[in-house]
């Protein structure tokens, strides 16, 4: 029943005096399920990948009937008031009403997009929230939540805040988001519920397959995404088993005949194993290097296997489609196409022929995508799909020529991915090399005018890349420049890579910004980090503030940091400091690009400073408990850098001929050491990649202390 029959059933229904005493009645339609409460948790029960949404919609919407009305009795302290019901017309006093807007509206709010409205009907308030699906109605229902001062910073209940109010406003509010996809990358099952639920009341959409529990993700309108750089291994994998009949071979007479023309190269078991494997039964199925053709694959890396075959890319898009519809990838709504992480390409003459390694891969890109169509046609697939596939690494050149005949811009999307690019400066500051390179190629794909490729842009950012091995970087000034610039050249998708799912200390600020200014790419940022701190830290909100905007400084330089200084020193290298974006201090005559290594360290003084001033104050339980969490993920941070600092020191000193002055710095560095091998809990909630055992192996600097120790005769 949409807003429209609800104000019907209400006219019907004589007003009675005093009716608002009777307090507030949260009204969703729960069929085909007995009640709304059963309909809020029935998941599991729901069919989300047939043709019918009736189940699907009455889950979703019946689960932020219980939200509105879990948070709503919190909020007015009325544990009584806002009972569930199916019908308005069994009920008395105002009613909050949930479902789905006109069928005619549906199409302006998009899937995700909501009405939130009041009326006075009979003497009785009524609210509306109509959604463009029923992920618009749950979104709706977390955005009236929202409106009355809910905020949900970071996963767990230490981290809502909640104040009291005393009744819902007058409202008038349309809404959709700016960017479709708004989310994190992901491949693992490492997402508690509390992590998903965030995502859910913050407006995000995009995890991963892997995750446990498809069902409650379906019904918080979560869409998963499956697919990595191991397809090849997964797919047509060098080493794996010939899946037929193979007429040269015996011992497979069990399998399917062979489609496929036996090969001219055929080695038959060559390595005396006993079985027949992909490589041995078609080299010329895989990769040309130095004249000969070689398995190529290894895992995520290596070489890409000879595309310009047919019956090569017949066996693979046919291995990776069973995958979509029937495999790993069943519950997928997207479907992550990426060739091998770098990886080199086949360079026989054929292959070459089909172009730039950007332009061969479009044409697999291609070749998926009918043949995931081809799947839908026969029903073997029953929802849409999407293909994200690379713009990164060696296919991050735009294309050179024509995309293939066919090639579908709304089914197959771009993904963008600066990888290592530079947090000191803005995405379009043309003075820094590292983001100017990427802001030509990005134009390249989006804005440049006599561009091939015209389809659709997902921007994949590295606020946790794995390097940085979840330091508390702070990139609120960044992401206020940064994502109204990719709206701006026509990106409609974002996530980044190896968030972290619990302990996010100050961590909250990055992604909770992240949700709003995707949902919002108009988002005031001054007004919003004016609410957070105030409601995140209640009287110690100017100091913590600071705090912020010192540690954005105390890291910004991060990439440089972790990528470029600790390694050097891990690796004892003769120049600590190469070039002009990070250097050890200010000195004359050399220019600096970036916060230098002691400019980062007064930072973290700072920061160390203000942490103790606001632990202080006199603050609520809950405040303190928020604090201590980004005091815990802080001194990682700190030292990370401090050890960096005093290795560089002691290097600095022992090539000076001061021994004395580089023992000190390599005691002094020797202690940090100590103290970060025993840190084992910071570099942890991420992704495999991004984790480490502990914070000294996660600096890539661990080995210094022994370089310093062969200078300096120890």
């Amino acid at each position: 029943m949409n807003a429209r029959a609800c104000l019907a059933v209400l006219l019907l229904v004589p007003a009675v005096a005093g009716l608002a005493a009777a307090g507030t009645t949260i009204v969703v339609d729960p069929k085909p399920f007995a009640s709304v409460e059963a309909a809020a948790v029935a998941e599991a029960k729901v069919d989300w990948l047939d043709a019918d949404p009736i189940d699907d919609t009455a889950c979703t919407q019946a689960f932020a009937a219980l939200e509105l009305q879990h948070f709503l009795r919190n909020m007015t302290g009325r544990q009584a008031d806002f009972a569930l019901a199916p019908d308005p017309a069994a009920t008395q006093g105002d009613i909050l009403r949930l479902g789905l807007a006109p069928t005619e509206e549906r199409a302006k709010l998009g899937p995700e997009g909501y009405r939130i409205r009041s009326l006075l009907v009979a003497g009785r308030r009524l609210t509306t929230i109509e959604g463009g699906g029923r992920v618009g109605t749950l979104y709706g229902a977390y955005a009236l939540l929202h409106l009355l001062g809910a905020r949900w910073f970071a996963p767990g209940e230490t981290h809502e805040e909640l104040p009291r109010v005393e009744a819902i406003p007058d409202l008038d509010l349309t809404e959709r988001p700016a960017f479709a996809t708004r989310g994190f990358h992901a491949w693992e099952n490492r997402a508690s519920r509390d992590f998903l639920l965030w995502m859910a009341r913050n407006r995000m959409n995009y995890w991963c397959v892997e995750q446990a529990d498809h069902p409650f993700l379906h019904k918080l309108g979560i869409r998963m995404a499956g697919g990595s750089h191991d397809a090849q291994a997964l797919f047509l994998n060098p080493a794996a088993a010939y899946p037929y009949n193979q007429a040269g071979f015996t011992g497979d007479d069990a399998r399917p005949p062979d489609p496929y023309p036996p090969s001219p190269q055929f080695q038959g078991d060559a390595d005396r194993d006993g079985k027949l494997s992909y490589f041995e039964a078609h080299p010329e199925w895989f990769p040309l290097e130095g004249g000969k053709r070689v398995p190529g694959i290894r895992g995520e890396f290596g070489t890409n296997f000879c595309s310009s075959n047919p019956f090569a890319v017949a066996e693979f898009m046919k291995n990776f489609v069973h995958a979509v519809a029937e495999g790993a990838y069943r519950d997928a709504n997207v479907i992550r196409f990426w060739t091998l992480d770098g990886g080199r390409w086949c360079q026989c003459d054929a292959c070459k022929a089909l172009g730039t390694p950007t332009d061969r891969n479009l044409l697999l890109v291609h070749q998926l995508d009918q043949g995931i169509k081809e799947a839908r046609a026969k029903r073997k697939i029953n929802r849409d799909i999407i293909i994200r596939f690379l713009a990164y690494a060696d296919v991050l050149q735009p294309p050179t020529r024509p995309l293939p005949e066919g090639f579908d811009p709304q089914t197959c999307c771009a993904t963008f991915f600066p990888i290592v690019r530079c947090y000191v400066h803005r995405f379009d500051d043309p003075a820094c090399p590292t983001n100017a390179r990427y802001a030509r190629q990005l134009a390249g794909w989006a804005t440049d005018p006599d561009r091939h490729y015209r389809g659709q842009l997902c921007i994949g950012e590295y606020y946790n890349v794995s390097g940085y091995k979840c330091l508390p970087v702070c990139y609120m000034h960044v992401m206020a420049n940064d994502i109204p610039l990719y709206h701006k050249v026509g990106a409609r998708h974002f996530h980044y890579m190896h968030v972290t799912t619990a302990h996010w200390g100050n961590k909250a600020l990055t992604n909770y910004q992240l949700a709003r200014q995707l949902w919002d790419v108009k988002t005031d940022c001054e007004s919003l980090w004016a609410d957070f701190f105030a409601r995140r830290y209640g009287p110690a909100a100017a100091t913590m503030r600071t705090f912020y905007e010192s540690l954005e400084k105390m890291l910004c330089n991060v990439s440089e940091l972790k990528y470029g200084l600790a390694r050097r020193l891990n690796a004892g290298a003769k120049d600590l400091f190469p070039n002009s974006h990070l250097r050890l201090r200010l000195d004359p005559g050399l220019k600096s690009d970036g916060p230098t290594l002691e400019e980062m360290v007064a930072a973290a003084r700072e920061c160390r400073a203000l942490l103790a001033k606001a632990r202080a104050q006199d603050l609520p339980d809950r405040i303190k408990a928020r604090i201590a969490e980004d005091e815990e993920l802080y001194t990682y941070g700190e030292r990370t850098v401090l050890y960096l600092y005093e290795c560089a020191l002691a290097f600095e000193a022992a090539r000076s001929g001061k021994p004395d002055a580089a023992r000190r710095h390599h005691a002094e560095a020797k202690r940090l050491a100590d103290l970060l091998r025993q840190d084992t809990a910071s570099p942890k909630h991420s992704s495999t990649h991004a984790n480490a055992s502990d914070a000294l192996t996660a600096s890539f600097a661990a080995g210094a202390l022994a370089q310093i120790e062969k200078l300096i005769g120890q």
